[in-house]
């Protein structure tokens, strides 16, 4: 029986994580389940897997669990005898945990790119023992077992595209528009993402880290079926891929498996129906973020975590409605001009790099009636 804590419990890959436990109760027990706020789809997921601790960012009682929260509560359940701490959390709020889950040598399997990324120049001696969630890594991740990691000739990350890889004009798109992904069924930020193509590139700065590999050898290909999920070519010409229908439930699965496979009752893959698999090179003119994604991993040292911050930021307030789709880009670009810090040596430069991305964004951008002024 291997015990779980499921961080972000209740977004898309905790209620995908707690899918798997359903189907293995003789495997898994849930210990943990963690969420910002006790809400009724975490009073349900408690009296459903009965844990014995709770997490909440404000302190809430909670009748036969234990309840952790705040700053010293983060502290406490990364100290906790858990076999495997699955991190869901959407966003910048992932990077404490995660933090604090490798400081302590916990098995930790996750989804959270940002603390990835923002982590990265500080702790990615850790990065070795992280099972990655994200569909694209996990296939990297699987692919490379088929060789030696210095006959790598190059490593390929597939995108969907989102629904306008291949759409001319983006300056009316609504936020509906964005949100409406053709393949994946995701958190909402994590959407935008992939329809602005910053997911991708933030995924190349990811797998930079998480397999140690040089950005000249990472590729990525617009992939609308998303049926291949991540590539590896080796230096004999040989590439190696994992495929499956696009259901985040099998890299979770995995991640909580290793190194067996477990059945899932996720949709099995028909070659026949599919038909076609087709590949098509990202526009960087259309989609800048990617661009600058690449170009802040090159330069690491403190653009990773900006670029990071600024993602956020600028992506929430598209979702307010505040800005057009064309401009999340425009203020990406803006604050990372603006941006000029030492490079992080450990935690706590980090977190003062975040800090300060948000000052220059809030300095630079205002909401007067819902317009940016």
């Amino acid at each position: 029986m291997k015990s779980l804590a499921v961080l972000g419990s209740t977004g898309s890959i905790g209620t995908q994580t707690l899918d798997i436990v359903r189907e293995n109760p003789e495997k898994l027990k849930v210990k943990l389940l963690a969420a910002s706020k006790l809400s009724q789809k975490l009073i349900d997921q408690i009296k459903e897997f009965k844990p014995e601790y709770v997490y909440l960012a404000q302190k809430e009682e909670i009748e036969g669990v234990k309840v952790f929260s705040g700053e010293n509560g983060l502290q406490e359940i990364a100290s906790l005898d858990i076999d495997l701490f699955i991190n869901g959390i959407s966003g910048i709020a992932g990077i404490k945990p995660t933090y604090l889950l490798l400081k302590n040598n916990k098995k930790l399997a996750t989804a959270n790119k940002e603390a990835i990324i923002c982590l990265g120049e500080v702790l990615k001696e850790k990065y070795s023992e992280i099972f990655p969630i994200d569909s694209e890594h996990s296939a990297i991740f699987q692919s490379l077992q088929a060789g030696k990691k210095e006959d790598v000739k190059r490593v390929i990350l597939t995108a969907s595209g989102g629904p306008f890889w291949n759409k001319k004009n983006l300056e009316n798109v609504s936020i509906n528009d964005a949100l409406n992904h053709p393949k994946w069924k995701m958190g909402r930020k994590i959407t935008v993402d992939s329809a602005t193509l910053m997911n991708k590139g933030l995924e190349i700065i990811e797998a930079h880290y998480l397999f140690d590999i040089p950005y000249s050898k990472i590729d990525a290909v617009i992939h609308p079926q998303s049926v291949i999920h991540g590539l590896v070519e080796f230096k004999d010409g040989s590439v190696i891929s994992q495929l499956s229908c696009p259901d985040m439930r099998i890299p979770i699965s995995y991640a909580i498996s290793y190194p067996e496979r477990w059945e899932t009752g996720v949709k099995r893959l028909n070659l026949f129906e599919m038909g076609k698999l087709e590949f098509f090179k990202p526009d960087e003119k259309r989609f800048p973020l990617l661009r600058l994604a690449k170009e802040c991993g090159e330069k690491g040292s403190f653009y990773p975590t900006v670029l990071t911050v600024a993602d956020e930021l600028a992506v929430e307030m598209f979702l307010m409605g505040y800005i057009k789709f064309t401009e999340i880009s425009q203020i990406v670009e803006r604050i990372l001009e603006k941006a000029d810090f030492k490079k992080p040596e450990n935690y706590e430069d980090v977190i003062f790099i975040i800090e300060e991305t948000k000052r220059i964004f809030k300095n630079l951008y205002k909401t007067v009636g819902g317009k940016i002024a």
